[in-house]
């Protein structure tokens, strides 16, 4: 998967891609794991902890990351509800993206919000510490409740817990944000009103 598998290229691009981590971007939920300490295996690009479980990324995230980071002026960033965050993040710190040298997930990653609570709250911390406003956000989560960013203009997309995010999902949701991006969209003072 790289940006010349696009069918058509969009004309405009996100100015931040946000994922959530649990059946987004791997295929289980971090905290009904076992957890840490990690090992992290090169040949299979996944991490496994001292019960034998594994955790490693969907068949095209690490691709998808790799071509976020080739997109001008687009920040990368997790925001993810996990109850274990220090968990979360010992395994971005380990997880690579072969595609950028074989660098971490970590060191790609401009913003994390990694804690429980309301995605709103992961947002509204996003859009102050980037200054990048959230309708300028496109977002990807496996959760239909985590929908209620669109409160605060993020372009939400929904995630098959089956598959993580496909080539044609990632490139439609792209195109969606550019059909979109005219329309208005709230800003996070308007949500405060």
């Amino acid at each position: 998967m790289t940006k010349s598998t696009f069918n058509k290229q969009p004309s405009l691009f996100p100015k931040m891609v946000v994922f959530d981590l649990d059946y987004t971007l791997w295929p289980t939920w971090i905290d009904c794991t076992g957890g840490p300490p990690y090992s992290y295996d090169e040949s299979a690009n996944c991490i496994i902890n001292p019960y034998g479980e594994s955790l490693g990324f969907f068949p095209y995230s690490a691709a998808m990351i790799a071509i976020i980071k080739s997109f001008p002026d687009t920040k990368l960033a997790i925001a993810s509800r996990t109850t274990t965050p220090d968990w979360a993040r010992k395994a971005i710190g380990l997880l690579r993206i072969p595609e950028l040298g074989n660098t971490t997930l970590a060191e790609n990653v401009d913003y994390l919000e990694i804690y429980p609570g309301s995605k709103l709250n992961h947002f509204r911390s996003l859009s102050e510490k980037s200054g990048i406003p959230c309708h300028e956000m496109l977002f990807f989560d496996d959760e239909h409740r985590n929908k209620e960013v669109t409160k605060l203009g993020v372009h939400f997309v929904k995630v098959n817990t089956q598959t993580g995010i496909t080539p044609f999902q990632f490139e439609n949701a792209l195109h969606t944000y550019v059909a979109n991006a005219g329309k208005k969209q709230f800003s996070i003072k308007d949500y405060f009103k």
